[in-house]
């Protein structure tokens, strides 16, 4: 089974539709343009990737009619450009996967501008996902990826998942990033920009950022042929990794890249000579460049293919760098059946000297197949790679559709933690209150650590034991650390945005946490980050058993945690404390094996009422095949406790609670291990709910 692109909707600084992008590049045009809606005199650049003020009436104007962040609106505006012409019978189940980076921090900004509560209510980055389905009455699940500069990849290939696994029928997916005021001051404060219009792999060093929302509707390729949809592109496979290596700063010999690349052409049945091109990250800094282009030698060697990024036309677009680049190079494939060259490339740098790294457009004329890599890199050490096949006369092979059965996985271990004590399932043990990290661990302790990302190092590696360094990571928080953003903003209210605090905007990126972890722990293998309002363990749980599954990777160490803020628990309209939990996973029963997760997944609701009935759906199956399963069920939801019982007809052996957010389901799995089989729901904040049944030994 393969999920194919059928549709393309993109709204980026170089254009917003095929036409448009196809005649300012073939005129080598760049979207990149004077800032003219902040100030920037103190800053070291002033140009961007903006979209028109004509776009942003429209986005505004959606924003201002539904009380939505800017982030949301530019995505239903996009969204309803790709729908626009593709019609959805209204019994198909649609999936929504989308990557940001900071999307909400709109809504965060004005907040501190204002004091006004309810502009938090748009922030957390999950709350788009809701608005998206709302809008458009999407009933599948939605997942948020918080990757940074690659969360949009990422999206993109668990999406193509989604669809391969049958959790959805369609699936809408891609990411969204506008211009922010904060982040740009924190590009600034690391000095990373070129107050000219970027030139990847050229001789001038330097970034310039932008604002995009691109996303693509993919579905099964045997549908979409019988249909009579156009295909753009295969989704082959993907792959993901860490650097393990520098929160911000790229590993300079390229092995994360590298890595990632490899396992993506191993899961495509590809060898590296089957590469025609790579539509590379490419963000024209030094560190940047240099590092991408040594990992691409390291797999290709004397074979390189086609090389080119799409930055130098559309800026930097974080979240949506993935989906708006791909989307690009996709349009130039099937409508001018040309390869893009990077923006007015003349002389390499010296160390990406190589003729591959295209200075002029390449035809095309002679291929009938090309099979091509999109490759991102993030903060936090994030790189995925995800290999696409497009048929230039618009010519696939169908092929049956089998969705694959799920295989059980076990859990060999545990680790718990907070900023008192500690938890595995051999010990327990008292930590330092204000740096527990350096009271447990204190090689692994460094300068600044947030909360959060000291108490989750602890969980994970207890919950890491003996298992491999070659484990990969899916971590799970709501937005990350609250204290470090906190510190962040106050550098600017105090100092200004020309003093904003280099050394705290690292972690304004909420995949921050996980690239520490992987940092710390030595961790490189599949690496992913989520947010999703309440079930974060459950959904890295679900994400890391289809990896296990696919044969991605062979163990993982999957997680959830929080941080207690003020801020934070006025957020989350609750009280939260520092917690965080890990899951040791693998593909094998080991006699450290506690437990097996025999199955998990993850149902999209569109309301209130939709919810209540397939959560009593779910319970009463599961009840009818297993009277001693234990059910406990974690509420996240706006919904009263007693509400979701009432829809139980039988509540021998349920139990539910709100007691806890993020990490409570691993928790409610550590508190019952007594028990024989388990069931743990979780419901979100944006009313979805997680499962996994789980078999104790």
């Amino acid at each position: 089974m393969t999920a194919v692109i059928v549709g393309i909707g993109i709204t980026s600084s170089c254009g917003e539709s095929f036409e448009e992008i196809n005649e300012n590049i073939s005129q080598k045009k760049s979207g990149i343009s004077k800032i003219d809606y902040f100030d920037t005199s103190e800053l070291t650049c002033n140009i961007a990737g903006n979209l028109t003020k004509g776009i942003w009436k429209e986005v505004l104007k959606i924003s201002n009619e539904n009380k939505l962040d800017w982030s949301s609106s530019l995505s239903i505006y996009t969204i309803r450009k790709l729908l626009k012409n593709y019609q959805i019978h209204k019994n198909k189940k649609i999936g929504l996967s989308l990557g940001t980076c900071n999307g909400g921090i709109h809504s965060l900004s004005e907040y501190f501008a204002t004091s006004n509560d309810d502009f938090l209510d748009n922030y957390p980055p999950y709350i788009q996902s809701k608005d998206i389905s709302k809008y458009f009455n999407f009933n599948g699940p939605k997942y948020s990826f918080n990757s940074a500069c690659a969360a949009s990849a990422n999206a993109i290939a668990y999406g193509a998942e989604m669809i391969n696994n049958g959790d959805a029928d369609i699936v809408v997916t891609g990411g969204c990033d506008p211009m922010s005021e904060w982040v740009f001051a924190g590009f600034n404060s690391l000095r990373t920009f070129n107050n000219k219009n970027c030139m990847p792999y050229g001789e001038e060093y330097g970034l310039n950022l932008g604002e995009a929302a691109t996303y693509f509707l993919i579905e099964d390729k045997k549908k979409a042929i019988e249909a009579g949809h156009k295909i753009y592109a295969e989704i082959l496979g993907h792959g993901l990794s860490n650097d393990a290596h520098h929160p911000t700063a790229p590993d300079k010999d390229g092995f994360g890249i590298a890595y990632a690349i490899r396992m993506a052409l191993r899961n495509s049945g590809l060898a590296p000579k089957d590469i025609i091109y790579v539509n590379s990250h490419g963000t024209g800094t030094k560190a940047n460049d240099s590092a991408e282009y040594r990992g691409f030698k390291a797999v290709f060697k004397d074979n390189m293919p086609f090389i080119s990024s799409m930055k130098g036309y559309v800026g930097h677009n974080l979240g949506a760098a993935a989906s708006t680049e791909l989307a690009i190079s996709l349009i130039g494939m099937n409508c001018k059946k040309i390869l893009y060259p990077n923006f007015n490339l003349t002389r390499y740098r010296n160390d990406c000297n190589d003729d591959h790294i295209l200075k002029e457009p390449i035809s095309l004329a002679k291929y009938e197949d090309i099979n091509f890599i999109n490759n991102n890199a993030a903060f936090g050490g994030q790189n995925v790679a995800v290999v696409f096949h497009v048929n230039l006369n618009g010519k696939y092979i169908s092929s049956e559709t089998d969705h694959r059965r799920q295989k059980p996985i076990y859990i060999n271990n545990f680790g718990m933690a907070s900023s008192k004590g500690y938890m595995t399932k051999n010990k327990i043990g008292v930590l330092e209150n204000s740096r527990p990290l350096k009271s447990k661990y204190p090689e692994l302790y460094k300068r600044r650590m947030n909360m959060l990302t000291q108490i989750s190092i602890i969980a994970a590696k207890l919950a890491m034991q003996n298992q491999k360094k070659e484990s990969g990571l899916v971590y799970g928080t709501p937005f990350g650390s609250m204290s470090s953003t906190l510190k962040y903003v106050t550098s600017i209210q105090k100092y200004g945005f020309k003093n904003a605090s280099g050394a705290y905007f690292p972690d304004l990126v909420i995949n921050s946490t996980a690239g520490h972890i992987c940092q710390a722990l030595s961790l490189r293998n599949y690496s992913s980050s989520i947010s999703s309002g309440g079930d974060e363990d459950l959904r890295s749980l679900i994400i890391a058993h289809n990896a296990i599954n696919r044969g991605y990777v062979s163990n993982m160490l999957v997680g959830a945690g929080q941080e207690e803020t003020n801020l934070g628990n006025k957020i989350l309209k609750r009280k939260v404390s520092d917690h965080a939990t890990f899951l040791s996973i693998s593909n094998k029963k080991s006699q450290d094996s506690i437990a097996a997760v025999e199955n998990s997944g993850a149902i999209g609701c569109k309301n209130k009422d939709d919810l209540l009935i397939k959560l009593q759906i779910l319970v009463e199956k599961a009840q009818v095949k297993n009277l001693e399963l234990k059910i406990k069920i974690q509420n996240n939801s706006q919904i009263p406790n007693d509400e979701l019982l009432n829809t139980i007809h039988n509540l021998d052996r349920v139990e539910i609670n709100n007691k806890c957010f993020a990490d409570g389901n691993f928790k409610a799995f550590i508190d019952h291990s007594d028990e024989k089989q388990l069931l743990l729901i979780g419901i979100s904040q944006i009313n979805d709910i997680s499962f996994a049944k789980i078999k104790n030994y």
